[in-house]
């Protein structure tokens, strides 16, 4: 297609908009209501993934080192379990911090702990984290048959770290499933709302093609018409979503390391929000452009 044919498609899609200003208006009011409830969840979607990625982050193996090795020794472990394809990271952590971890989390209870400094019965042991937290039993394993000397005990959690990757697994599935859903719903009252739209100018339609006019001559306008309906839907579902979540996200200071409940900080969830919201109106505007003017073109 020519630049100056789209020009002139893009004037006569503005000029339509303005001309059936109260459908226009009806039609971008359905996209914002529908969008809107899309741009929540995906706030929500989002940040229950990170919460997900938060829960697998916590599965980690602490494999025990024999008391009788010595710091050499313990080098060698480290860097040849570093090697491993299922790794993600190596962490050391000393009898001495392995101590005051352990009264960090008994708070003041802590009492009971004091003395142990001078003969601390906590060994020394690696926190290992596995590239794809499901493996974690299996690399636990790997590692007690690889290291049968240096190594007393590698424990991944059992029972714990298992509940925690079925849930996070579990919610990932209904947060998917649940988002499919809510696209089809917007997708169908945008489409109802634009077929209006086209069904009230079905003349016009129909003298275009009177006249001579070829299908994608008519469908280029009412694609254009579908895009901008579709992107000034989204405008203020956006701005809204985007403000109140900003305000939750400072109310709570739940963007900083130390808060209890973290959520995504507004960068770059911000973009992806208004990308997706603004993709997904422009979508479906155009495909309800598309089913709906199809009916008027029929040969």
């Amino acid at each position: 297609m020519r630049i100056d044919t789209l020009l002139r498609h893009t004037r006569e899609a503005f000029k339509s908009l303005i001309r059936n200003n109260w459908m226009t208006f009806a039609a971008v009011s359905a996209a914002s209501v529908t969008l809107l409830i899309f741009g929540l969840f995906l706030v929500f979607a989002f940040n229950i993934n990170y919460m997900a990625s938060e829960l697998d982050r916590e599965v980690s193996i602490r494999v025990f080192l024999n008391a009788s090795i010595s710091s050499d020794e313990i080098d060698q472990v480290k860097s040849s379990i570093e090697k491993k394809p299922k790794v993600e990271s190596v962490k050391f952590i000393s009898k001495q911090e392995g101590l005051e971890s352990m009264k960090g989390w008994f708070g003041e209870d802590e009492k009971f702990l004091e003395g142990l400094e001078k003969d601390n019965p906590i060994p020394d042991m690696l926190e290992v984290m596995a590239k794809d937290p499901r493996q974690s039993e299996s690399l636990s394993e790997e590692l007690k048959r690889d290291y049968p000397n240096q190594v007393d005990n590698a424990d991944f959690g059992g029972g714990v770290s298992r509940s925690i990757l079925d849930m996070s697994s579990l919610i990932r599935n209904v947060v998917f499933i649940f988002g499919l859903g809510l696209a089809v719903l917007a997708a169908f009252l945008i489409s109802n709302t634009i077929k209006l739209t086209i069904f009230a100018r079905r003349r016009e339609i129909e003298i275009m093609r009177l006249v001579g006019a070829s299908n994608w001559f008519i469908r280029w306008p009412f694609f254009i018409e579908g895009t901008l309906i579709g992107l000034l839907g989204s405008v203020v579902p956006v701005a809204v979503v985007l403000a109140g979540y900003n305000a939750v996200v400072r109310i709570l200071d739940a963007d900083k390391a130390y808060s209890f409940f973290k959520l995504l900080g507004m960068w770059p969830l911000s973009l992806w929000v208004a990308g997706l919201t603004a993709l997904l109106g422009v979508m479906i505007g155009i495909w309800g452009s598309l089913i709906s003017i199809r009916r008027f073109l029929r040969t």
